[in-house]
């Protein structure tokens, strides 16, 4: 088995961050929902014995940011997350970075994914601290 190669981190200047912070918005995901969320109807289930069923998938995160409220303080997140340099560019991603990662004033931490470069939209879910880069 071949070791992955490393994902390059192209460096940015701090106006190019804001200027993409400014933007960036937080969409979430139905695939990391278990409860209608503002996006619709959700992706995951929850079977009575606690496990997470999704179709053809056998692991996946819960997220637990449902409301228009969630999405608000979840986009704060990913903005300050890019501003501060918390985010990864790889080749082609033009202004805004693939990933970016969140610690919370609560000491949750939060993973995100870039779903539409064009426009600056993100999923994310929480993950362990040593799930953090």
């Amino acid at each position: 088995m071949k070791r992955p190669k490393p994902i390059p981190n192209l460096s940015r200047d701090q106006s190019d961050l804001d200027l993409a912070a400014n933007s960036a918005t937080y969409v979430g995901s139905q695939e990391h929902k278990a409860k209608r969320w503002w996006g619709g109807l959700p992706g995951v289930r929850v079977r009575k014995d606690g496990r997470i069923q999704r179709p053809k998938k056998q692991h996946t995160t819960v997220c637990h940011l449902v409301t228009e409220e969630d999405q608000n303080k979840a986009t704060l997140w990913v903005r300050e997350a890019i501003r501060k340099g918390n985010c990864r560019f790889v080749d082609g991603d033009g202004c805004f970075p693939k990933q970016v990662w969140h610690t919370d004033g609560d000491g949750g931490h939060w993973r995100g994914l870039c779903v539409n470069p064009e426009k600056g939209e993100y999923k994310g879910w929480p993950v362990k601290a040593e799930e953090m880069p």
